[in-house]
């Protein structure tokens, strides 16, 4: 198994959560008691940039993590130098795309990999590889993992900030389901403006997405996974060298 870390994701909850103190110490021991492959991916600086070039409005005015999670983030990075963990922060890019392409390397190969978030956008590599991947992601119940992408384009993400096509809700996805959303998705995607024979939406909503296909097409693109190059990637990749004592000696530094 390889176990894959979505570590701005996992380490934000870790760091919220604990009441002990412990966390960092608690996952730095894991590493090292763990007898599987370890791959940490963290956000890149930058990150969101992308995407917002494709939609402006993309998780602007979210929430930041405070100080203390920032601090959190450094000191387990600097800790993870010491242990087998292999980390990876590549400029640019969000820790999604790289996790993409990391199981869309492995899962074909039959290798099961387990991802370690609890960021929905994650579902969508079980979808595509059911019988090898793995997610904590917390499952919708009305949405299969290969429907995640469409999902989120039509009725859309307040974590992420992305509005959906307006006043499209539970209600019309369970109505219409996925099959025929699909249908009208890949016609409106083609120009073909038969589209709305396909589903049941009101007059507004079809308005809007005959004025609007473009917008639509931006939900889409960044709900998905963005191609990472390959050697940003291996440039920006670096293998940890495990000496417990050190990482031990880097996490007192950074508790005093």
């Amino acid at each position: 198994m390889l176990r894959v870390y979505d570590m701005n994701s996992y380490m934000r909850v870790v760091l919220e959560t604990d009441i002990s103190g412990l966390g960092p110490r608690n996952f730095m021991q894991d590493v090292f008691a763990c007898p599987d492959p370890v791959i940490c991916v963290w956000d890149g600086p930058k990150g969101s940039q992308k995407r917002r070039e494709i939609f402006a409005g993309y998780k602007v005015g979210r929430k930041a993590p405070d100080t203390g999670i920032f601090n959190g983030f450094h000191m387990t990075q600097k800790v993870l130098e010491h242990t087998k963990a292999v980390q990876i922060k590549v400029p640019g890019y969000e820790a999604d795309d790289v996790i993409a392409l990391l199981t869309r390397r492995y899962a074909p190969r039959g290798q099961t990999v387990a991802i370690f978030s609890n960021d929905y956008d994650m579902m969508q590599l079980v979808g595509e590889f059911p019988k090898n991947v793995v997610c904590g992601a917390k499952p919708k119940a009305d949405v299969q993992p290969q429907h995640v992408r469409l999902y989120k384009t039509w009725v859309g993400d307040s974590s992420d900030k992305i509005p959906g096509v307006p006043r499209f809700g539970e209600s019309l996805w369970l109505e219409n389901g996925p099959e025929r959303l699909q249908r009208a998705t890949d016609k409106i995607f083609a120009g073909d403006t038969s589209w709305p024979g396909d589903v049941k939406l009101y007059p507004k909503m079809v308005d809007w997405l005959c004025e609007n296909p473009d917008q639509f097409k931006a939900f889409w693109d960044i709900v998905g996974f963005l191609d990472v190059p390959e050697d940003l990637v291996t440039e920006h990749t670096t293998i940890g060298q495990p000496d417990y004592a050190k990482a031990d000696a880097a996490l007192r530094e950074f508790m005093q």
